[in-house]
């Protein structure tokens, strides 16, 4: 490790931030870097999300830093190819933590040679190369669940079969809180055994052990990671040096009240163009539906919502809606090119015709009930298909309140993107 103090001056130390401050410029200067350690370089596979990681397959490298890194910038060089500087981004879980990443390539297998810089001084290090890596990434968990009410749900996933990790790590990221880096806050991190599939939320904030980890308000997002580490070793307390890859999946929920049945969790992107009167998309992973058996999916709405399956999932066949509002739901779905409308009371389930439907909306809610799209648990949905397989179909939130204009060709655009229930034409209502 190379640490090069350029600007020897009289500076003020606010130990708290780990940061130095200038009184004769009112510039904050970066402490000296004084250690480099669990330097770290994996293949990371992210899922879809909306805490501000980039979804895909990635190449995460970094270290952990004395002292903290609020202030610290990163640099990754490898061959003629260079990474950054980019903000380290400290956690709230680990104030020393400085990673950045790149897409991953399988022409950058070796070792990165790392610069960080604090202000004016300078420390360099090297990771670990990616020897060892397997061909194909680590998969992601699927059928992720939450039950339990109130602020210490019980969340749950399903190992693909095939794979077994070596480790698992679940975080919880406050989507209120963002890290210098633009991301999320995880304020919450455990290692559990490769063999966990299940995990309760603890009441009480490790960081702040006289605070509530959740509030009842909160909007947060599960994190779990599958992990492959270094010939098999188990995780070095719950530092990253020695994972060789691992899949990073995200799945958004906020605490229920009242008696809940057990609802699968989706992963959400970023929010859309405004201007399209739509939230963000809701891609659920849920494997093994059976033909007739009831899941319950917990997206997120405002006025309403559209559903629609993946590739080779089976149709739905029902749905049930939940009792939020007194007044009905207006169902809206294609049957042989010709848009049907149908009003449906809550906890009534409506059975589609013929072979199902791979697509729906669902209008009509109420404003006045005040459901925030930005809450995944806030309307719980009961679905049935018609036959067995997976579901990995997506729902978007209609975030406006539309007023329906359909327009004849719109019709005809049945697929993934729900245009063709004649929703894509619909325009605001003035206001």
């Amino acid at each position: 490790m190379v640490r090069q103090l350029r600007r020897p001056i009289v500076l003020v130390l606010v130990a708290a931030l780990g940061i130095i401050v200038d009184p004769r410029s009112d510039a904050i200067l970066a402490a000296p870097i004084t250690s480099i350690t669990h330097l770290n370089n994996f293949r990371d596979t992210r899922s879809l999300n909306d805490v501000g990681i980039g979804q895909g397959d990635f190449d995460q490298f970094g270290a952990d830093l004395v002292p903290p890194t609020i202030s610290t910038t990163i640099t990754g060089v490898q061959g003629g190819f260079t990474v950054g500087p980019r903000p380290c981004g400290p956690l709230a879980v680990d104030a020393n933590f400085c990673a950045t990443a790149t897409p991953f390539s399988t022409s950058r297998l070796g070792s990165w040679s790392l610069t960080f810089q604090n202000g004016s001084d300078t420390a360099t290090a090297v990771t670990p190369s990616l020897a060892g890596l397997s061909t194909n990434p680590v998969p992601f968990p699927t059928s992720v669940t939450i039950s339990n009410s109130g602020t210490t749900p019980v969340l749950g996933w399903t190992v693909p079969a095939g794979f077994t990790p070596d480790a698992v790590r679940v975080n919880v990221f406050d989507k209120s809180q963002l890290r210098t880096n633009g991301a999320a806050q995880v304020i919450f991190s455990t290692a559990l055994a490769p063999t966990q599939t299940s995990f309760q939320i603890p009441a009480v904030d490790p960081l702040h052990p006289t605070q509530p980890l959740l509030v009842d308000s909160g909007q947060y997002v599960l994190n779990v990671q599958l992990i492959q580490t270094r010939g098999g070793a188990p995780l070095t307390g719950n530092f990253n040096d020695n994972i060789l890859a691992r899949s990073n999946s995200f799945f958004d929920f906020s605490p229920r009240t009242g008696p809940q049945p057990v609802a699968f969790l989706p992963s959400v992107g970023p929010a859309p163009d405004p201007s399209t009167g739509l939230g963000a998309t809701y891609q659920f992973s849920v494997a093994g539906v059976k033909a007739g058996q009831t899941i319950f999916i917990d997206p997120a709405v405002a006025v309403g919502y559209r559903y629609v399956i993946g590739t080779g999932n089976p149709n739905f066949a029902s749905v049930v809606l939940p009792a939020v509002q007194s007044g009905q739901y207006a169902l809206s779905f294609l049957v042989n090119q010709t848009l049907v409308h149908q009003l449906l009371a809550a906890n009534v389930q409506f059975f589609f015709p013929g072979a199902g439907v791979d697509s729906f909306d669902v209008t009509g809610i109420d404003p006045s009930v005040g459901l925030d799209p930005g809450n995944v648990t806030a309307f719980l949905t009961g679905l049935t298909f018609v036959g067995d397989g997976d579901f990995t179909g997506a729902m978007t939130p209609i975030v406006e309140d539309l007023e329906a204009t359909p327009e004849p060709a719109t019709l005809l655009l049945l697929g993934t993107t729900l245009a063709g229930l004649g929703l894509g034409g619909w325009r605001r209502r003035g206001r």
